[in-house]
């Protein structure tokens, strides 16, 4: 049986092509609320690079804490969750659809403590979690992550 993982109905505003991945991931200390952010294999690597630079986003290497950035995530009151990314020259938005699994992922990362990793992903060859994991592992290959903290509604 093959997972559906798509999620029709996400819109991103001021964000470079990208397909979004909620995850849960393993930690030592329980389970991490993470959206990979998929890039689409035609986004020009400069773009990329500007966009990760512009809202701060650190490097697989650096650690990522909500506090040093300006992005936000909130449950709407019609079940959907929005990522509102802030910076000196503008704004970015990331909308995801009422879904009974975005609904759970929400829950995993209020249960979390309500810091959710954003992860911006370039090259990979599909968005399945295998390559995603590929990628995130040791030697995986590069990517950039923002911790965004919870803005309750």
């Amino acid at each position: 049986m093959t997972t559906k993982r798509e999620l029709y109905g996400t819109v991103c505003e001021g964000v470079p092509p990208v397909t979004a991945v909620p995850l849960a991931l393993p930690t030592t200390g329980g389970l991490m609320a993470a959206l990979a952010l998929v890039v689409d294999k035609s986004v020009p690597r400069v773009e990329v690079v500007d966009f990760v630079a512009r809202y701060r986003f650190a490097t697989r290497d650096e650690t990522a804490r909500a506090i040093d950035s300006q992005a936000r995530w909130s449950l709407e009151t019609d079940g959907r969750v929005t990522f509102q990314l802030l910076c000196a020259d503008g704004a970015s938005r990331i909308a995801l659809p009422s879904d009974p699994r975005i609904h759970q992922w929400a829950a995993v990362a209020r249960l979390g403590g309500g810091t959710v990793s954003l992860m911006m992903l370039p090259g990979l060859p599909s968005t399945q979690t295998q390559a995603i994991a590929r990628r995130l592992g040791p030697n995986g290959g590069e990517y950039w992550h923002l911790s965004v903290g919870c803005l309750p509604i």
